[in-house]
């Protein structure tokens, strides 16, 4: 893990608490059809106010997944309670979920270009910051999972596009965020996890 890396792994039961009070809010998150939620989780280190993106629910279920082994049996039914419960949701509110999910695939595609502008200026905080702002191509990556089928050709270039950006603007380097999340995100297909400005 890189020394300056802004991205420390989780404990799984404050992870769960979160995907847990995310999945509490996924059927009116899809219906307002707002990109970002406001939710309070209660967790074991107390009630935590956080933003929702489906990306980040969707991050979080695939962390616990990879995360499994590390949970008590209690903690195992409860993450298969939940995830069960939010992929009931997605399934029914398929089309609308899956709209929100390009939307936020456009804002994170978005705001990773604005950072990749930044660079040049500033080498030195770009290396600083890139394992906080990497979360946003991170987040693209579970999106994608989803979606990847019904891209168009306009959204496909924008990340193609991007994805140029970040090899021509990196070299590769040991996983960047904390060592315990390696296996959760390997080389591919995040690649862009291993790497560096």
């Amino acid at each position: 893990m890189a020394t300056d890396s802004h991205v420390l792994a989780e404990d799984p039961a404050v992870d769960l608490a979160l995907a847990a009070a995310m999945t509490a809010e996924l059927e009116d998150y899809i219906v307002k059809s707002d990109l970002y939620r406001t939710v309070i989780a209660r967790t074991p280190r107390g009630d935590e106010k956080i933003t929702m993106t489906g990306g980040d629910l969707l991050t979080r279920l695939h962390r616990l997944q990879g995360e499994r082994a590390r949970l008590t049996p209690a903690q195992q039914q409860e993450f298969d309670d939940v995830a069960r419960r939010a992929e009931a949701t997605i399934y029914s509110l398929r089309t609308r979920f899956h709209t929100l999910l390009r939307r936020e695939l456009k804002a994170r595609v978005d705001a990773l270009r604005w950072f990749l502008d930044d660079c040049p200026g500033d080498p030195k905080r770009c290396r600083a910051n890139y394992p906080y702002e990497i979360r946003n191509r991170q987040r693209i990556e579970e999106i994608l999972k989803r979606v990847d089928t019904e891209l168009d050709d306009e959204e496909r270039e924008m990340l193609g596009a991007l994805d140029q950006r970040l090899r021509m603007l990196t070299h590769g380097t040991d996983f960047l965020w904390d060592e315990n999340l390696a296996s959760i995100f390997p080389p591919s297909p995040y690649w862009y996890l291993y790497a560096v400005p």
